[in-house]
């Protein structure tokens, strides 16, 4: 049973150390230290660091796919041990199927858990309209563009119908025009359907375009150095970005990330 005074995550006092061997010499490397957040259920959370700071770590512990070395997380009061139905992940590379069609692939979720036929075409032609991309139904991955590709991706996700979506750089590998337009088609997303998401990235303006709270990380040992609500109203667009406010948000963050941020790929 959930606990009903529960966050959607609750994560306690996290770290994890990694072996790492540096020449001859087996050593302990800390990548995480310390960890506590608890996300509200339906909010849209964002978190940004320099690269090598633990994010994805942290993101991979949340979906059950890591084990943390000390501390824990919850979700809904449930204990991650494994990865489990309440949340599905969005990884930077879509990992399709070459040999199934659009359709089929957003459909493969479904599969693995036994969906009936019928009623997982109609959920994943949904889904599939969600993301605009119901005239490529019977297309093949190698047929679509690297966003539509993303979109498929998200689509395959969303039909499931987790409770969380765990978002790791989902749009870090495309061109900066296709980025800006999946922004904005998640944004529409997420306030048409409202699922809690914690989205990982090293753009300080996507964090702060998408999310309505942004966690600021350290260098490694990743740590949260500041936890920022973002006021901008919904729905947003190019508008948002040109917002002065935004900019001085845009630059705040990045004078906290700055002294870490020698050599990452932090924009």
């Amino acid at each position: 049973m959930h606990r009903t005074d529960a966050g959607a995550v609750e994560i306690s006092n996290l770290s994890i150390v990694f072996s790492q061997r540096i020449g001859k010499v087996q050593q302990r490397v800390a990548a995480l230290e310390n960890i506590n957040l608890t996300i509200a259920d339906g909010a849209f959370v964002s978190i940004v660091g320099p690269s090598g700071c633990g994010k994805s770590t942290l993101l991979r512990i949340t979906g059950g796919l890591v084990a943390p070395s000390d501390g824990e997380v919850r979700l809904y009061g449930t204990q991650v041990l494994s990865p489990r139905v309440e949340s599905a992940m969005v990884f930077q590379h879509h990992n399709l199927f070459p040999w199934r069609t659009t359709l089929r692939n957003v459909e493969f979720g479904l599969e693995m858990a036994n969906v009936p036929s019928a009623e997982r075409r109609e959920r994943a032609k949904h889904y599939l309209d969600l993301v605009g991309l119901t005239s490529f139904a019977d297309y093949y991955p190698h047929q679509l563009s690297g966003g539509m590709q993303q979109r498929v991706g998200l689509a395959r996700a969303l039909a499931v119908e987790p409770k969380i979506l765990l978002m790791d750089e989902p749009f870090g590998a495309l061109d900066a025009q296709t980025r800006f337009l999946l922004q904005e088609e998640l944004s529409r997303i997420w306030v048409q359907d409202r699922k809690t998401v914690l989205f990982i990235t090293h753009d300080i303006e996507e964090a702060l375009f998408l999310a309505d709270r942004v966690l600021v990380m350290s260098s490694r040992p990743g740590r949260f150095i500041e936890d920022i609500n973002v006021p901008f109203d919904r729905p947003r667009s190019d508008h948002t970005r040109g917002l002065a406010q935004f900019g001085e948000m845009k630059e705040h963050i990045w004078q906290l990330l700055k002294p870490s941020a020698a050599g990452s790929e932090l924009i």
